[in-house]
């Protein structure tokens, strides 16, 4: 039975029936279908399929974690220690370098004893970095998920370079112990004048803002 007034007319599914030899519900159930898979498609396409100009990356162990980043950088082999590198293509060189992040048992709130980690990495640091100059440090917040920053300064390949060390711990634990170590580094430039402002803009800000703990992307 139609659900349309007689006076106007069959319906669509009605008038395809009729000229497919199949009944109306079964056009219906074509139809219905076919929009799922019209769902299904525009839901890869917005949420699966990388953007272009963009790549994602999934690191499961010891630590999950994935980011984005874009084609401004490159993955290269990670070197001793490290679970993700990535390297600027061109111009002045930029890397992204993530280690994992195992911190003894604690009391309290792990930003202090992000602050009581960090006092030591500053010294660890000063000794390996030529011309090493601590330009500060402090709490950050990264998509939800505390952490500890490092600004510094250091001469790399007799260039000056500017760097941050970001100390991230998952959100939802509340005493979390594990998490990632990610050391930025950019060579002065137009781009990176200064220590401030290496992930803050360009190419290492990417994959800075897009981690997440897990595999799943909001």
């Amino acid at each position: 039975m139609s659900v349309v007034r007689e006076e106007f007319g069959p319906t669509l599914p009605e008038l395809v029936g009729a000229r497919l030899h199949v009944t109306a519900r079964t056009v219906w159930r074509a139809l219905a279908a076919a929009g799922v898979v019209v769902v299904l498609v525009l839901a890869w396409l917005m949420f699966v399929r990388d953007t272009p100009g963009q790549a994602g990356v999934v690191v499961r162990e010891p630590v999950t974690f994935n980011l984005i980043y874009t084609d401004a950088l490159q993955r290269v082999a990670p070197r001793a220690g490290e679970v993700l590198r990535l390297r600027s293509r061109a111009g002045p060189p930029q890397s992204f370098a993530v280690r994992p992040l195992r911190l003894a048992p604690y009391k309290g709130d792990v930003s202090a004893d992000l602050t009581l980690l960090s006092a030591r990495l500053i010294r660890e640091m000063s000794a390996t970095y030529p011309g090493f100059l601590w330009r500060g440090d402090g709490r950050v917040n990264i998509n939800q998920q505390p952490g500890y920053q490092i600004v510094f300064q250091a001469r790399i390949g007799g260039h000056t370079t500017y760097g941050k060390r970001v100390l991230l711990v998952s959100a939802p634990d509340p005493s979390p112990r594990a998490g990632v170590d990610i050391t930025m580094l950019a060579e002065r430039s137009t781009a990176v004048p200064k220590a401030d402002v290496v992930a803050a803009n360009g190419a290492l800000k990417t994959p800075l803002r897009s981690l997440r703990f897990g595999t799943d992307r909001p």
